[in-house]
């Protein structure tokens, strides 16, 4: 498998974004299923971790769906990113206690808030480190991470909350500073991915999980799940809109009247109790 070696990694592992283009050779094409409960989610994002880790993948892109805590009516986060980081805490701290278990990566890691205001935590051992929430703001902190002693063998970026599409102006600035912010970004490879989308009312669920495919699912009203395309290329969502339009029994496909009937029910449905 080729490698691109970092300035300074003197053979050590090293960040392999060229990896993706190989790794279809590898791929058993197995469907991974959606996972029921947060515990299932840790599980997946651990062992698609473990095998980048394997893989000589060093610099990981995990992106976690957040369990709801202390939704309103109105709103599932009316605390905003502080609340979502209650959610996301425990989550990130189960897969650190059983990533560092392999080999090369045992150690204590230290946690610390690099931002109280936006919720921006970092664990940090001798071999692996992780950060949570980061964005434009804490991109200094995550360059001086990862140039300190050539940096960690093992990042896990979780959940970052930086824009680098349809913005005209990059959330990076300008100039070399921008340029190196987005190349680092760059080089984190999605090998943990659950995302959540509302589609023209059909509730969305984009999956990935290394070395497998990009998985779009459809859930339905009673949370059953329909598998409705796997591909080697993360989905964008013109790909996920004609994917729908595709479909005859997707909402985008009902008449104006039926769709405000599905909706209606959608809004009344959300409003009931949550386990």
């Amino acid at each position: 498998m080729p490698r691109i070696a970092r300035p300074g990694s003197q053979g050590r592992r090293v960040v392999v974004r060229a990896a993706q283009e190989d790794v279809a050779a590898k791929e058993t094409r197995v469907v991974l299923p959606l996972p029921r409960d947060a515990a299932q989610q840790t599980a997946q994002a651990v062992d698609a971790i473990q095998a980048g880790w394997r893989d000589g993948v060093e610099r990981h892109h995990v992106e976690l769906s957040l369990p709801l805590i202390g939704a309103t009516d109105l709103d599932d986060w009316p605390g905003g990113i502080r609340q979502q980081f209650k959610a996301a805490q425990p989550l990130v701290e189960q897969i650190l206690r059983r990533v560092k278990r392999a080999d090369g990566l045992q150690g204590t890691l230290v946690p610390e808030i690099w931002d109280d205001g936006d919720a921006c935590a970092c664990w940090t051992g001798e071999k692996l480190a992780c950060v949570l929430f980061p964005n434009a703001a804490s991109m200094d902190r995550l360059k001086k991470l990862v140039k300190t002693n050539g940096g960690p063998e093992l990042l896990i970026i979780v959940n970052p909350q930086w824009e680098t599409k349809g913005l005209l102006m990059s959330d990076f600035g300008f100039g070399p500073w921008r340029k190196e912010s987005e190349e680092l970004v760059a080089s984190l490879v999605p090998t943990y991915q659950l995302r959540q989308l509302r589609v023209y009312g059909d509730d969305i669920r984009v999956l990935r999980a290394y070395p497998g495919q990009w998985q779009v699912y459809v859930l339905g009203r009673q949370g059953k799940s329909e598998l409705i395309a796997s591909s080697d290329e993360q989905p964008t969502y013109a790909v996920i809109e004609a994917l729908l339009k595709a479909r005859p029994s997707s909402r985008m496909n009902m008449g104006l009247f039926e769709r405000l009937q599905d909706e209606y029910q959608f809004n009344q449905d959300s409003l009931k109790p949550r386990d």
